[in-house]
């Protein structure tokens, strides 16, 4: 059974999933999200025809207003698949257009030429690809803060066949104390914190999932061992 560390908290059915693909999972948060406090009804005048949200904290913190769930009436929505999607889909909202990363989101968007005013729903560590690519389309962009994100540095002490990243910020916090190292699989949600990753160290091994949720990366980790 191969060994695997997750950077963040995986729920039991993900857990019980990844021991079917003998896999040994422990769960270590790097990160810790916490509400940004905002005033929703400094917006509702705004002549917003759609949201967007590129993380699934985005969700769970900006419909804890009880303002939200009426403010998203009648505005197209627009999200990162998997767990932010899902996150949605559990309030009974669906998704319009969906997209595997911030940068295709905001491309699809773009393309799909349904939306005029976007209000991206996001927290204090958001990129600026959605922003610049579609103020760059003529697309009117106003972001609002609702989570903000810390790091929870911490020392690992045990040695693990793979390792798994879910964000840029993870990454970042993971490296304050701990060394990456050509031995051990990367296994990144997304491109973006690929990237992130790839930057510390071009030798070392990352894969990716086929979707980005915690399931399909423990899937593309099980899948990398059964090829080697």
């Amino acid at each position: 059974m191969k060994k695997v560390l997750s950077t963040k908290t995986l729920d039991s059915d993900t857990l019980a999933y990844a021991q079917t693909l003998q896999l040994d999972v422990q769960c270590m948060d790097f990160i810790e999200t916490t509400a940004f406090p905002f005033k929703l009804e400094l917006f509702i005048n705004k002549n917003f025809d759609a949201l967007a949200f590129t993380s699934a904290s985005a969700v769970k913190f900006f419909f804890e207003n009880k303002g939200a769930a009426s403010f998203a009436n009648n505005k197209q929505v627009f999200a990162i698949q998997g767990k932010t999607q899902e996150e949605l889909l559990a309030r009974g909202i669906q998704t319009d257009i969906s997209a595997a990363s911030a940068h295709e989101l905001a491309a699809a968007i773009i393309k799909s030429n349904v939306a005029k005013d976007v209000l991206h729903i996001c927290g204090n560590l958001r990129l600026p690809v959605m922003e610049d690519n579609m103020r760059e389309a003529g697309i009117l962009y106003t972001d609002l803060m609702v989570y903000q994100t810390g790091t929870k540095a911490k020392k690992v002490n045990d040695a693990f066949d793979a390792i798994l990243f879910y964000s840029p910020s993870g990454v970042e916090s993971f490296l304050v104390l701990n060394n990456i190292d050509n031995e051990t699989v990367y296994c990144c949600i997304g491109n973006t914190t690929a990237r992130e990753l790839k930057e510390k160290k071009s030798t070392i091994t990352i894969i990716l999932p086929e979707q980005p949720s915690p399931q399909s990366m423990l899937t593309a980790v099980s899948n990398y061992f059964h090829k080697s």
